[in-house]
């Protein structure tokens, strides 16, 4: 791989790290269910957010050496940091206006706002980050329309909590499309490990 090709991979590297989504998605899933009106009580509800923490944690050492071993380290630069909390910024600006339905639409109707909101606050998040990639436009566009489609009545406190899990799903599917995109741009050898790279973008 040319150096300049090797630095524009690494810019984009910590962020298209999509096996992060895994143990992402195993949380959002596990909150939807302990938030539903009837969630698991007592033992249970012990042994779904320890046990969905448990997988989560377990999952997540195994990526941190997956990457670590295979990629090596890259630290952003300072104008790349920013830039991240920036995406960070846009994500949570986005998804506290949009989920706050009170602002447009009845608590009781029939969208789900709140899986919009998320939809359009990854969308953001990504566009700002690394550009927005096929997989993101599918993966997220049809989440924001499903959102809005009027099947979501009747489900009444449980429609967001609900929501979490097809939003866990579609997380963790993204996560492995990112994946790819990164495997497919940085065919790694041992010359072109990231060990100590320092890049930004």
């Amino acid at each position: 791989m040319e150096r300049r090709q090797l630095e524009s991979a690494a810019a984009d590297y910590p962020y298209l790290q999509g096996l992060w989504m895994i143990p992402l998605g195993i949380g959002i899933i596990v909150a939807g269910i302990s938030n539903l009106q009837n969630r698991p009580t007592g033992i249970a509800a012990i042994v779904l957010i320890l046990g969905g923490l448990g997988i989560a944690g377990g999952v997540s050492l195994l990526i941190a050496r997956y990457y670590r071993d295979r990629y090596g380290s890259v630290t952003p630069t300072r104008d790349r940091a920013i830039r991240q909390g920036l995406a960070l910024g846009a994500w949570i600006a986005v998804l506290f206006v949009g989920a706050n339905e009170a602002l447009f639409w009845s608590p009781d109707g029939p969208q789900c706002i709140y899986a919009s909101a998320f939809a359009l606050a990854t969308l953001a998040y990504y566009a700002i980050l690394v550009g927005l990639r096929p997989h993101h436009l599918v993966i997220w566009g049809a989440v924001f329309v499903a959102g809005l489609l009027p099947i979501w009545g009747g489900l009444g406190v449980d429609r967001d909590a609900l929501a979490m899990i097809p939003l866990g799903i579609a997380a963790m599917v993204s996560g492995l499309l990112d994946q790819r995109v990164l495997a497919r741009s940085i065919p790694v050898s041992t010359s072109d490990r990231f060990e100590g790279t320092r890049v930004g973008g």
